[in-house]
């Protein structure tokens, strides 16, 4: 009995998660346990559920013609979830990785495989590709939610909207190539990167703000969201900080604190711009858009007049005619005539 239920166990343990050794951290000293990637994969299915409802939604409206708003909508969180999914599967299955020597010393591993020191941490490169990737279209989603909602008549700007855009969007892939390229430093200078990261997202930030609470007076519980994300956004510095930067927290930390900010800003703050879009939006009056007229509504332009087309007679355009050519007639008489005509 007892050997069957060590078997039992035994298949129990085989059939868990066994990501990090089939695939192992080879020749790094801090690297990810089996705890963090039992996390990640929760994560992972997060996201895995959400990917399918957003699919499904988005191919429903599109065979369904639905309005062009909510079609437009639904391929957003669509994406992001896909690209979240593709991310954490790499992110829990302990792949997508590079090894970096850390610059400070953290707590110490109880096995090292490497003599350096300070030891050398895995740095997972996979999660700032889909931060690249989802950033922009994330954006794309507060502007139109921004336009879209409690602004029945008012006429926007479109060079305004495309500079607001194009301004958040270079700005925040800047901000995650920052993060990325100083991870991948084990010199002070990294921290140069990381500086720069910072100042270039402060300033975005200012803009986006300036944008939705002065040109698109956002209010309410859209503006406590927004300003939750913005907290979120800045706590990816400090996770970067702690984790790749500082090397003071573990990488399974890292894959907790990473995780919960990618929930809050990719799944939360998605799902409720998504809803507030579908639920309230309409679609905005921007400049210079105007719809074709009907060929009934051009202007009739050097139309021959046809007495025969309107409700004039051929009778009165007769007279006329005859009046002009007898105008014509005496401005030709010759002088004999006049004469005659005189006796």
């Amino acid at each position: 009995m007892s050997s069957a239920n060590g078997g039992f166990i035994e298949f129990i343990k085989k059939a868990g998660n066994r990501a990090v050794h089939v695939n192992p951290p080879h020749g790094v000293d801090i690297h990810l346990t089996e705890s963090g990637s039992d996390w990640l994969w929760s994560v992972y299915s997060v996201f895995g559920v959400l990917s399918i409802m957003y699919a499904v939604f988005f191919f429903y409206q599109e065979y369904t013609n639905g309005t062009q708003l909510i079609r437009y909508t639904m391929a957003a969180p669509f994406l992001i979830s896909l690209f979240e999914f593709f991310q954490y599967f790499t992110y829990a299955s302990n792949l997508g990785w590079t090894s970096i020597q850390a610059e400070f010393r953290s707590e110490d591993v109880s096995r090292p495989v490497t003599d350096l020191y300070p030891n050398v941490r895995q740095i997972f490169y996979a999660k700032y590709v889909a931060w690249f990737l989802c950033w922009p279209i994330q954006l794309f989603l507060v502007e139109l939610a921004g336009i879209t909602i409690n602004h029945s008549g008012e006429v926007f700007s479109t060079w305004e909207l495309i500079h607001s855009l194009l301004v958040q969007i270079i700005g925040f892939e800047f901000w995650v190539i920052s993060l990325l390229v100083g991870s991948l430093i084990h010199s002070t200078y990294k921290w140069g990167y990381w500086t720069m990261g910072i100042f270039v997202s402060f300033c975005i930030l200012g803009v986006q703000a300036k944008r939705q609470l002065f040109d698109l007076k956002l209010r309410g519980v859209s503006l406590i969201i927004y300003v939750l994300a913005v907290i979120c956004i800045l706590l990816y510095n400090v996770c970067w900080g702690l984790a790749d930067g500082g090397n003071a927290i573990s990488p399974d930390g890292e894959a907790v604190f990473y995780g919960i900010l990618d929930y809050c800003c990719f799944a939360i703050w998605t799902g409720y711009l998504c809803f507030i879009i579908c639920q309230y939006g309409e679609w905005p009056e921007i400049e210079g858009y105007q719809r074709e007229p009907t060929p009934n509504e051009f202007p009739e332009k050097n139309m021959p007049v046809s007495p025969r087309a309107s409700g004039e007679t051929a009778y009165d355009t007769d007279i006329e005619n005859t009046a002009d050519e007898e105008v014509e007639q005496e401005g030709e008489m010759t002088p004999s005539d006049e004469v005659s005509q005189r006796v």
